[in-house]
């Protein structure tokens, strides 16, 4: 992505939109292209959200827990009290599949721009959701409640799960009673991104998905790059088509496939703005403004959007514990910015890198060298420094600050 490919920002006009996700970065982003003005509750507070948001607070807790009202609905509360604009509501991402009963709470204060508790319950309840799958003949992998007799060739999820970070091989998977099993299938991991007013639908675009793997999560969530003519479309557009149905989903949403062939296995939909927002961003309508119109009016475009060549976006993880160089200029095909000295550990997420391309494999292999340049960067930007030395250096750097602070304060008085 060269700077002339960033999205350019439209002045608020539309109103104001509470954001609430594990990271609401890309929520927020959309937002901002279809003239509203957001204001997010996360996990993060990354400074790329700070700077598009006209509000951003960083929730408490930790995000294993996940998220908690207590920690959420003050966060809200102030936000809302700040807003530029009318509030239209709260538009949730990630972070609720497991907990939907927290949308209840949040649409006692403000009108949900989404999927209400009782959908998400539905879809993210593995026998309701794939005994739906069975009687509409919808495919998809065998999936059990208990564990397989023979663990050899199952997965176990946990329901509401997110990322693929929580997809272990069953025989690893203690006995837990939020824990589901389904037969590992091979194929292309395919993403369909779709528009739903409660009755009909819209398929916007397609994206293949990628792992990132690492020790104990092989399944982890990696990247996507866009698609104009994945295999199976027919297939996945009818099964899209007669979920939407059933299961009255509204707004924008995504479903997950495993595609060998001409055959398509439903794996999973997510019923929210999901991971693949960053690829569909360049749409001449905006997104979240199609989102809105959906859910509040039941409107659906007359037909799907175009797209010019194709996008890729990707996580960058840790290799190894580090603290983000204070002196660090971020190129601007990254997003979700971590702050100068935050702490990273191994593992864990530092930014995400986002790339266009003439074709999918051109995006994705500028994808993974923009990846390997950024680490590189980071990396020399330390000075070749081991963690326990960064951290060091941040005490210390820390410690002439505030003495500095200090010196300045005494000379020019009260």
């Amino acid at each position: 992505m060269t700077p002339t490919d960033v999205p350019k920002r439209s002045s608020p006009r539309r109103g104001a939109i509470l954001v609430a996700a594990v990271s609401g970065r890309a929520i927020a982003q959309a937002a901002v292209e279809a003239g509203y003005a957001p204001l997010v509750a996360d996990f993060f507070a990354d400074a790329d959200t700070q700077a598009l948001a006209s509000g951003c607070r960083k929730l408490k807790g930790d995000i294993a827990k996940g998220m908690q009202w207590r920690n959420l609905a003050p966060v809200l509360e102030a936000l809302a009290k700040a807003a530029p604009l009318p509030l239209l509501g709260v538009m949730y991402g990630s972070g609720f599949e497991d907990r939907p009963y927290l949308l209840d709470r949040i649409a006692e204060c403000w009108p949900l721009l989404g999927n209400d508790a009782a959908t998400v319950e539905r879809i993210k309840h593995p026998e309701t959701f794939f005994g739906t799958l069975d009687r509409l003949a919808i495919p998809h992998p065998a999936t059990v409640m208990a564990r397989p007799p023979k663990g050899a060739g199952w997965v176990a999820k946990r329901r509401g799960g997110a990322g693929g970070s929580h997809v272990l091989p069953s025989r690893l998977q203690k006995p837990a009673a939020n824990v589901y099993y389904q037969a590992l299938v091979e194929g292309r991991a395919i993403s369909v991104l779709f528009l739903a007013n409660g009755r009909d639908c819209r398929v916007l675009g397609f994206s293949e998905q990628w792992t990132a793997p690492a020790p104990s999560k092989r399944w982890r969530y990696g990247g996507a790059v866009r698609l104009a003519s994945p295999p199976a479309q027919d297939e996945m557009v009818r099964a899209i088509a007669q979920a939407t149905r059933a299961f009255r989903i509204t707004g924008l949403a995504s479903a997950d496939f495993m595609v060998d062939g001409d055959w398509p296995l439903l794996l999973e939909i997510n019923p929210r703005p999901g991971a693949t927002l960053d690829v569909f961003a360049c749409a001449k309508k905006p997104l979240l403004k199609l989102h809105v119109e959906a859910v509040v009016q039941g409107r659906l475009p007359g037909k799907a959007p175009t797209f010019e060549g194709a996008a890729a976006s990707a996580i960058v993880h840790a290799p190894k514990r580090l603290i983000v160089p204070r002196n660090m200029i971020w190129p601007v095909w990254t997003a979700d910015l971590p702050r100068p000295g935050e702490r990273i550990d191994k593992q864990r997420p530092i930014c995400t890198v986002l790339a266009r391309a003439g074709t999918s494999r051109r995006a994705k292999r500028l994808i993974e060298t923009r990846k390997a340049n950024l680490l590189a960067k980071i990396y020399k930007l330390s000075k070749g420094e081991s963690f326990e030395q960064q951290e060091e250096r941040r005490k210390r750097e820390a410690a002439v600050g505030a003495a500095e602070h200090q010196r300045t304060s005494r000379a020019t008085g009260p």
